[in-house]
């Protein structure tokens, strides 16, 4: 099984776990479902940069790579933003459940990710 599906997996069982754990405690189901939800989003967006990266040049990889850090950031706050403002109530079960979801896959990223050997690319005299 490849890392990304596995990824990806894991983030989806998070969207259900932080909904039954809304639900168990009262809470909004639909913003823990959302607040997961941004995480699997921010993976999503991640991964597409990374597939149009690898295959561009090094400033276009760098520009992927910067683009998409402000893409994920903007996306995610401005949801958050928006709920905020449109219930207030449920911003806190969004956010706690955003943090849970990240903080899996953050820890996926470096148990799954770590120690793989890096490609390299030499400049060669011509």
């Amino acid at each position: 099984m490849s890392r990304q599906l596995v990824t990806a997996l894991a983030l989806c069982g998070m969207v259900a776990v932080c909904a039954v754990v809304a639900a168990a405690t009262g809470n909004p189901v639909w913003a823990a479902a959302l607040g997961a939800g941004l995480a699997l989003l921010m993976w999503g967006l991640e991964y597409l940069g990374w597939r149009r990266a690898r295959v561009s040049s090094f400033n276009g990889a760098v520009a992927v790579a910067l683009g998409g850090m402000m893409l994920r950031l903007a996306a995610v706050l401005g949801i958050l933003i928006v709920v905020g403002v449109l219930d207030r109530d449920a911003f806190a079960t969004t956010a706690l459940s955003f943090l849970a979801a990240l903080t899996v896959y953050g820890a996926l990223r470096l148990f799954l990710f770590a120690g793989e050997p890096a490609t390299r690319r030499e400049a060669r005299p011509q």
